[in-house]
């Protein structure tokens, strides 16, 4: 509103002045005409005084006089209305009048007199009207100057007035809820508020609402999220992170073992070449060197045993799992660490329970989940079932993803060997020395229309009423 003020002071000013303007127009317009009437006047003037000194006045002179009147005439700055036709009249005397015609020229000049003083009186009658419109002007201008301000102070106080209460009211509420404070505000009090603030108060009402709901929901899923948590990593997280490392370390000295198994057998023929050619040269400088070969070749065979002997490992201990509670504990924790975009759930019987490597087994599907969660990128589905299979436990991992390579089928689990930019070839590996470790046995397959099927199976023990712990 007080910007309204302003601005319509500002065109006012600007509508005076520009009246003031137009209004100039006109008088230098009318100033012209004067100035061309009285260089008529003078001409008529020169031309007598030549007549009078016995000159004559030629005929062509009296015509150029003729035209310039004529054109006078024509002209629209002319304010008195005897003008026009004054000059006019002077123009057909002119016409008709012959060379030499001094009395003549006496009656056209005081006739071009008549006409420049008629105008002149015009002419200071619109200054007297222009000056009393811009008297007027002024006096609206002041006027303007004058009431813009108070008026603007007005609408300012007014403004203050409506805005003001609303405004300290919803500071209060903001602070409130700063506090966590979701009170809604009542309708008593939003009627006593200026009209023009009740929909922002009305819509702090119903932002108000819906945080209360969202706090509660977010109470809600804090505790059952902290519940979860503490659960999941006081059972599982600790202790997977502890026997991932160690699997891996396993598995390397698995492969370190199985490759020094295989060194040894070619090493104990060299070796065996070497002490028979060793005792074919007798004695002599090359029967030395053979004997220094024979004695390299025992060391690096007692180290290649020695690595296979740090290869032996003793094996978990069996105790009795139930195993929908093992997979149901795993998935808690998998669920903090797989994306929203993977869907992950178990079919396992409630009742199957039997003599297990708890640990080792938890270890085996974490590594197969989380390979199939690596698999699929861009989302998918999980699924874990368990059941009693011919005397067997079979534990099968599937999922929606690509697939695995035909290679990895054809050729079967190598360690070290991935498909997988970043992975390290050894899950796979860990999962299938788990298996034969403990005389079971791994399939890989592919799923239609696509997905991958990973199955566990291990020999059945059934639980034993005493001599095992229990894994609940």
């Amino acid at each position: 509103m007080s910007v309204g003020l302003v601005i319509a002071v500002l065109i006012g000013m600007l509508f005076f002045s520009w009246r003031s303007l137009e209004r100039l127009e006109p008088i230098q317009a009318h100033l012209a005409h004067v100035e061309r009437i009285q260089s008529l006047g003078l001409q008529m003037e020169q031309a007598l005084l030549k007549g009078l000194r016995g000159t004559p006045i030629a005929r062509s002179e009296l015509v150029e006089l003729r035209d310039e009147v004529q054109e006078i005439a024509g002209l629209e700055g002319a304010l008195h209305p005897e003008t026009v036709t004054r000059l006019n009249r002077v123009r057909i005397q002119l016409g008709d009048a012959q060379a030499g015609s001094v009395d003549l020229l006496f009656q056209t000049l005081a006739e071009v007199r008549q006409v420049l003083d008629g105008e002149r009186e015009r002419h200071d009658w619109l200054l007297t009207q222009i000056g009393r419109d811009a008297m007027v002007e002024i006096k609206l201008t002041v006027l303007l100057l004058l009431i813009g301000p108070l008026l603007l102070g007005v609408s300012l106080l007014f403004i203050r007035g409506r805005v003001k209460q609303p405004l300290r009211a919803m500071e209060d509420l903001l602070a409130r809820l700063a506090r966590k404070d979701y009170r809604a505000v009542p309708e008593a009090i939003i009627g006593e508020i200026d009209a023009v603030a009740h929909p922002a108060f009305h819509s702090y009402n119903e932002l108000v609402a819906r945080l209360q709901a969202l706090e509660a929901e977010h109470c809600d899923r804090e505790q059952t999220l902290e519940q979860e948590v503490r659960h999941a990593t006081a059972a599982l997280l600790a202790q997977s992170r502890e026997l991932g490392r160690a699997e891996r370390l396993a598995a390397v000295g698995a492969v370190s073992a199985g490759l020094a198994h295989e060194l040894r057998n070619p090493l104990a023929g060299i070796q065996m070449a070497c002490s028979k050619l060793h005792r074919a040269l007798g004695e002599g400088e090359h029967a030395a060197r053979i004997a220094a070969v024979i004695d390299e070749l025992k060391r690096i065979n007692h180290l290649l045993t020695s690595q296979v002997d740090a290869a032996r490992h003793l094996p978990e201990p069996l105790e009795v799992v139930a195993v929908d509670q093992l997979i149901d504990e795993l998935l808690t924790l998998l669920r903090y660490q797989i994306p929203d975009r993977i869907a992950i759930d178990a079919q396992v019987p409630s009742d199957l329970r039997c003599l297990l490597p708890a640990a080792g087994l938890r270890q085996a599907l974490l590594n197969l989940v989380l390979n199939a969660v690596q698999a699929m990128p861009g989302g998918g589905r999980i699924q874990l079932t368990a059941s009693l299979e011919s005397g067997e436990l079979s534990v099968s991992v599937t999922d929606s993803g690509p697939g695995f390579p035909e290679d990895l089928l054809r050729v079967g689990i190598r360690p070290f060997a991935t498909g997988r930019q970043g992975g390290s070839g050894l899950g796979l590996a860990m999962v299938r020395r788990f298996v034969r470790d403990h005389d079971g046995d791994l399939h890989l397959a592919n799923q239609a229309p696509q997905g991958a099927a990973v199955t566990l199976r291990l020999p059945y023990r059934p639980p034993e009423p005493t001599g095992a712990t229990s894994h609940a």
